[in-house]
């Protein structure tokens, strides 16, 4: 009895070469940089789950905010950063309500 509870227990830690169906997967986080009134890229393409960070580092507040109200980083003085993950595909067109002249598109596919 006792040498079968051991063998069950021995089998139990072999690995069988499978994989763990929970492997996370690799997010990706793209950069985008405000300088000279102007976020740059200004056009960028993601996939669906990577997230987009925008750093200011123009001498003045700035805002990353969608047209579809999806994200908005809200005032971004000098030197700070704001982060978004895009889970569902689709265009989102976004600007700088400060400076409305700012403007960028993000394409999620």
């Amino acid at each position: 009895m006792i040498l079968v509870v051991v063998a069950v227990l021995a089998a139990g830690c072999t690995d069988d070469g499978s994989t763990d169906s929970a492997e996370t997967e690799q997010v990706q986080t793209t950069e985008v940089s405000i300088e000279s009134f102007q976020f740059q890229p200004q056009n960028i393409r993601v996939s669906a789950g990577d997230t987009v960070t925008w750093t200011n580092n123009d001498s003045v507040a700035h805002t990353a905010t969608a047209d579809n109200g999806e994200f908005d980083s809200a005032s971004l003085e000098p030197g700070m950063t704001f982060s978004h993950t895009f889970e569902q595909t689709g265009t989102y067109d976004y600007r700088c309500t400060i400076h409305p002249d700012m403007v960028g598109t993000i394409t999620v596919g």
